[in-house]
């Protein structure tokens, strides 16, 4: 083999060791939860809440770089209307890694017949890539996200007035790639970060909201819509 093709190899395999290396190190550089947000982790190691008795089941998938207990708090306000819910640990926290992950939870909890998925930001992306691949999942969940392509399911949106990172209009026009009965909310507001509770995030508006205050009205359109 001639000498400059063998350094041209060499070049290009550096360059990707060089981009994998880069990577990894963005990737572990992720959002932390807050103190109050720890307070609702259920004990254990998983981020889960239920034994598989019960009729509904929520897999929840977070932001890009997000650790799942930060949204601890909304699983525990559904699991408290006896629901299955869990939020799995994602390769680096990137939902999109790893987007089949819910029908291991289904797979594993057969006597739930009604799933539910749910994703905030680029996890409400992932989800969306699956969400018409079993006849358990009843709808899709997006917080701050909207679907990759066109779905055709029962969809519910929810989007913060002061986002940042995804604007309204943006989000409004999410409708084209969605159902004709899709339910949209606005949260006025509401920002992109209080949907879960790991604190301030780059690029996102200050909001006068606590998240508490912005996933109390989260939940409550959550539970109207599954209703």
């Amino acid at each position: 083999m001639k000498k400059w093709l063998i350094r041209i190899l060499i070049g290009i395999l550096a360059l990707l060791i060089v981009a994998f290396a880069g990577f990894v190190i963005w990737a572990q550089l992720d959002y932390d939860v807050t103190e109050e947000g720890l307070s609702y982790k259920p004990e254990g190691r998983e981020v889960m809440w239920g034994d598989g008795t019960e009729e509904i089941g929520f897999v929840f998938y977070q932001g890009a770089k997000v650790r799942p207990d930060a949204y601890s708090y909304i699983g525990d306000q559904l699991a408290a209307d006896g629901h299955f819910v869990a939020i799995p640990q994602l390769p680096f926290n990137i939902a999109l890694l790893d987007s089949n992950r819910a029908f291991e939870y289904m797979e594993e909890y057969p006597e739930i017949d009604t799933w539910y998925l749910m994703g905030h930001s680029l996890g409400g992306a992932a989800a969306s890539t699956i969400v018409e691949e079993n006849e358990k999942i009843a709808g899709i969940i997006f917080l701050a996200s909207y679907p990759v392509d066109s779905i055709d399911v029962p969809s519910l949106t929810i989007y913060g007035g002061q986002d940042g990172l995804l604007s309204a209009e943006d989000s409004e026009a999410s409708r084209e790639n969605l159902r004709s009965d899709a339910v949209f909310h606005e949260i006025e507001e509401g920002n992109h970060a209080n949907f879960g509770m790991y604190g301030e995030q780059t690029g996102d508006n200050p909001s006068p909201l606590s998240p508490k205050e912005q996933l109390d009205e989260t939940v409550m359109i959550i539970k109207e819509f599954i209703q």
